[in-house]
């Protein structure tokens, strides 16, 4: 039984804080609103008024069409001490992104009549790769076997990609001058990979006395899935003679269809799994896999607020984002399948720790300030500053997979001008983002390798830095 227990707890791999997937905020949609931070919540900005707050739609003076991306974005995640002490491992990269096109319909019949809104935007793009290998004298083997050192190989590789494409439908209506209300449906595609692996070897060195040749670890989990959802947002828009409110509240979402698979393995070779001489060393294996396995991911509820008021040539704004909880749910369960190799019947019991794939969040309240300055008739300066709290939650009592999550807090500046010339706008812009932690978990160790842990080394903590800077552009044309 006990053989049964090792194996299912080695696959269980511990869990990897960090990656772009855990923030509800890091992009923000529109032209304007993409540099100011949720202005759109209580005015219209620009075409992502479908996305931010749909009740805004109906201020708008007439059809346009925007395009707006992230054109050039560079990211940095740096963990000093991320698999033991100098073992540091880092990540960066260069992305060009499209992030939205959208549009306004805005009849001419009727000053109060529906006006339309349509867009398609990436509402998160992350990639993630981290691998480092370690090679050392260590003496992790009893004296007894093998006196002295042993030559200790460890590697670890991780890749985790996460995608999420929406389209929107919304519409606004005014029902008098000042007051408007609004509905946004939207349609979101989500894609997850992740996949872990580590393994570690001791190997005596020759002719030093060894009566055994050594012990190996190998351990890799992967999974994929993919979900349709859909969502709804309802929103409130007042146009006072100086101030702009604006309420919404999203709908937790609504699953469609989605499936996945999952992989998973871990062999013990040559190991001895107490200190008794006398008990002969063992080799132990565990493999699974399923596939068109049903998926679910859910999407919170959510309510958000935002004013903004002119003070001469600046406007400025403040708007505060409200996410629930959602308590730990399984993205997804194979249930009882094999897995501790040989089968046998009762193997199977051991398999949801070992491939269930979980998910859970905590509520988080976010805040954003902004100000527009009109510095002449047609150019503006923009500046803003918002937070982006993480909102992954782990349940140790609940036994499974939890992917790899981003457990820092987000802070982004952004800055940028906007220019109209004749019918079209022009918005450029820069927006510096920085987060980061000093405790932050190791997900393995190459420090203090042992037989008892499994040559997995002994997991502290270290210093994780992420910081990125983000080129925004983007271009909108007003029809007639």
């Amino acid at each position: 039984m006990r053989n049964l227990i090792l194996a299912a707890a080695l696959i269980a791999s511990p869990s990897l804080l960090m990656a772009q997937d855990n923030h509800y905020e890091y992009l923000r949609m529109g032209s304007r609103n993409s540099i100011l931070a949720n202005a759109g919540l209580s005015r219209f900005e620009d075409q992502a008024a479908v996305i931010i707050n749909p009740a805004t739609l109906s201020f708008a003076n007439n059809s346009s069409f925007s395009f707006n991306t992230t054109a050039i974005g560079l990211s940095s995640i740096k963990f000093d001490n991320g698999l033991g002490q100098n073992f540091n491992i880092k990540y960066g990269n260069m992305t060009v992104l499209p992030n939205m096109a959208a549009g306004v319909l805005k009849p001419k019949e009727k000053e109060r009549d529906f006006v339309l809104g349509y867009g398609i935007y990436h509402r998160l793009n992350d990639k993630l790769r981290f691998a480092d290998r370690a090679k050392y004298d260590a003496n992790v083997i009893n004296d007894t076997e093998s006196p002295g050192n042993e030559n200790y190989l460890a590697q670890f590789n991780l890749a985790h990609d996460v995608d999420e494409i929406t389209g929107v439908l919304g519409v606004g209506w005014n029902l008098n001058d000042h007051f408007a209300i609004g509905v946004s449906q939207y349609f979101t595609y989500r894609s997850e990979e992740f996949s872990n692996k580590f393994s570690a070897s001791a190997l005596p060195f020759k002719n030093q006395g060894a009566t055994t040749e050594g012990a190996t670890l190998t351990r890799d989990f992967y999974t994929r899935y993919y979900k349709v959802m859909a969502q709804t947002k309802v929103g409130l828009a007042w146009n006072l003679e100086k101030w702009d409110i604006g309420l919404t509240l999203t709908l937790p979402s609504l699953g469609i269809m989605g499936t996945g698979e999952i992989s998973a393995q871990a062999a013990l070779t040559n190991i001895r799994l107490n200190n008794n001489l006398s008990t002969p060393r063992k080799d132990y294996y565990a493999n699974g896999y399923v596939e068109k396995q049903k998926a679910t991911y859910k999407q919170s509820m959510a309510a958000s607020a935002g004013v903004s008021r002119p003070f001469g040539n600046v406007r400025m704004y403040v708007a505060a984002n409200y996410y629930s909880a959602i308590k730990t749910y399984s993205i997804m369960d194979p249930g009882q399948v094999d897995f501790i190799q040989p089968s046998t019947d009762s193997n199977v019991l051991y398999s949801s720790s070992a491939m269930r794939v979980l998910a859970g969040n905590r509520s988080v309240l976010n805040g954003s300030i902004g100000a527009d300055w009109q510095i002449k008739a047609n150019k503006h300066l923009l500046f803003s500053f918002h937070s982006d709290q993480h909102f992954a939650s782990m349940d140790s009592a609940v036994k499974g997979q939890y992917l790899t999550v981003k457990n820092w807090d987000y802070y982004h500046i952004g800055v940028g001008t906007s220019q109209s010339i004749g019918r079209s706008d022009w918005v450029i812009g820069l927006r510096y983002s920085f987060g980061g932690r000093d405790d932050a978990k190791q997900p393995y160790s190459f420090d203090d390798p042992t037989e008892e842990n499994y040559l997995q080394g002994n997991r502290q903590t270290g210093k994780l830095t992420a910081t990125s800077f983000q080129l925004m552009l983007s271009y909108s044309f007003r029809f007639k």
